[in-house]
């Protein structure tokens, strides 16, 4: 009963606070809070809403992200984060720690209909999302140490990358698709074929920690859940097929998020929790719903809606970062 209150009384404090700092002016709040929340105030000292508007917001916008999250098997994280910034007004640094609480729900809330239609491999997604660790210790400490501008500089280029490389995955799956479809084979499960799956054996432990150590650091400095590159590895590694590497990828998922937000305990770094509630609440719930629709669309289609989706993200966040 003491946890529950003391997690109420965290938001009603972070309300209580951000409805203060919304009615000033920028230059009073780099008077009265410390600088790692204020630094980048030309894209939150904006927002002028009633915390409550804002709360509202941050749970309609987080069920459209579970939507797409859930579907896809990602995380939600990389659409979360420019979100949590332009759109909800937050500081970057602190978008990163409370995407990673927007990451957690929402993976958690995709699992149950995974777990039933046996796509997750429970032991290998451990194993991989516990060699992720020293990555994602190393990202959170370079994410404290760099600027607003310049992680949102990095964050847009890591759209573009993951976009082109979402689009090659694509094409492939589509290809599949067609293939399937003429030979009088669902399409939309055209993708779905574990003949080469394959055992998770020690050998294969120097690989998890070598491609752990990358994806974890992305995890710890961009705050995202990292899906985009699990579900890739995984089907190379462990030869599985997209549906079962995206299951498996939210158990990566919220091992290594759990762990990069331990890692931020202690820093300067201020969570909105009124927001990141809402927002993983809502997103939770979208990824719920989203998570049973990927068994009922072709995966392609999926994928060229979210590259649609990072390529926008993408060219928004790099312009209203230059011009901000």
């Amino acid at each position: 009963m003491r946890f529950w209150y003391l997690c109420c009384g965290e938001v009603l404090a972070s309300y209580a606070h951000r409805h203060r700092l919304r009615t000033v002016s920028p230059s009073q709040h780099t008077r009265s809070v410390p600088i790692k929340v204020t630094q980048y105030s030309k894209h939150w000292g904006k927002r002028e809403e009633l915390p409550m508007i804002l709360g509202v917001e941050s749970a309609v916008v987080g069920i459209f992200v579970g939507l797409l999250a859930g579907a896809l098997g990602i995380g939600g994280g990389i659409l979360a984060i420019p979100v949590l910034v332009y759109l909800l007004g937050q500081d970057p640094q602190a978008a990163t720690a409370e995407s990673l609480v927007i990451v957690i729900v929402t993976s958690l809330a995709a699992l149950p209909s995974r777990f039933a239609s046996h796509q997750v491999r429970l032991a290998t997604g451990v194993l991989f999302g516990l060699c992720s660790s020293l990555g994602a210790y190393l990202g959170t400490k370079i994410n404290q140490a760099v600027s607003g501008d310049a992680m949102m500089y990095a964050f847009a280029a890591l759209l573009v990358a993951v976009a082109i490389l979402m689009l090659r995955n694509g094409l492939q799956q589509k290809a599949k698709e067609d293939a399937a479809a003429q030979q009088g084979i669902d399409a939309v499960h055209a993708n779905d074929d574990d003949g080469h799956e394959q055992a998770q054996t020690l050998r294969k432990l120097p690989q998890f920690i070598a491609i752990g150590t990358f994806t974890g650091m992305l995890v710890g400095f961009f705050g995202i859940g990292g899906g985009f590159a699990m579900i890739p590895i995984l089907v190379l590694v462990m030869g599985y097929s997209m549906r079962v590497a995206a299951g498996t990828s939210f158990i990566v998922i919220t091992v290594v998020s759990v762990i990069s937000l331990l890692l931020r305990i202690g820093s300067p770094v201020e969570i909105d929790w009124l927001v990141a509630v809402l927002f993983a609440l809502g997103s939770g719930v979208g990824s719920a719903v989203g998570s049973p629709l990927s068994n009922r669309a072709r995966q392609s289609t999926l994928t060229f809606v979210f590259v649609f989706l990072l390529v926008a993200v993408a060219v928004y966040t790099f312009v209203v970062t230059l011009v901000g």
